[in-house]
């Protein structure tokens, strides 16, 4: 009896004294600023891009933690949604679709897709999140996003889109 006492007393122990090093955040972006034109052919692949680059501000992210760059060891997509803002307007028009992003080198990393879009897709698509590291590109000043799609047809108007991106980080310190 004793022996286990013992035995229970030095794990206890020992799994106190561990520290936990690791942590996991959020890094979420959203941009108001995509659109889709009428008229595109439906042709694989039709690429729309940011019109603007996206500020990272990821040093203040990582400082609002408690962290520096030099902490953060990965950052991958967690969640990717898009949603039409134009009156009466939906996805439907879409077959596939990919997201990408690109750092300010020109590196890019897809972050999402979606392989089949129902045709009562709706105004709002969930991507699904890949597990690409994007460390280097979040930790820049800015990065570009990629819109790569497959449409079953032309859209008949122009369709302004809320892209809306959640990053992980995972950092050590």
């Amino acid at each position: 009896m004793k022996y286990y006492l013992l035995l229970s007393l030095v794990t206890v122990t020992l799994f106190a004294q561990c520290k936990k090093d690791n942590s996991l955040f959020d890094m979420p972006y959203l941009n108001d600023e995509m659109e889709i034109p009428p008229g595109i052919p439906p042709l694989p692949f039709q690429n729309i891009e940011t019109p603007t680059p996206i500020i990272t501000r990821s040093a203040t992210v990582f400082e609002g933690y408690g962290y520096t760059a030099e902490d953060v060891k990965l950052i991958t997509a967690s969640g990717i949604r898009l949603d039409v803002l134009t009156a009466g307007t939906d996805f439907a028009f879409l077959e596939r679709a990919f997201l990408l992003i690109r750092g300010e080198d020109g590196t890019e990393a897809e972050i999402g897709y979606l392989e089949f879009i129902p045709n009562n897709q709706g105004p709002s698509l969930n991507l699904i999140p890949s597990t690409t590291d994007v460390t280097d590109i979040l930790k820049g000043t800015y990065f570009d996003v990629i819109f790569k799609m497959e449409p079953r047809y032309s859209p008949t108007q122009r369709i302004e889109l809320r892209l809306n991106l959640e990053f992980n980080a995972f950092a050590e310190g």
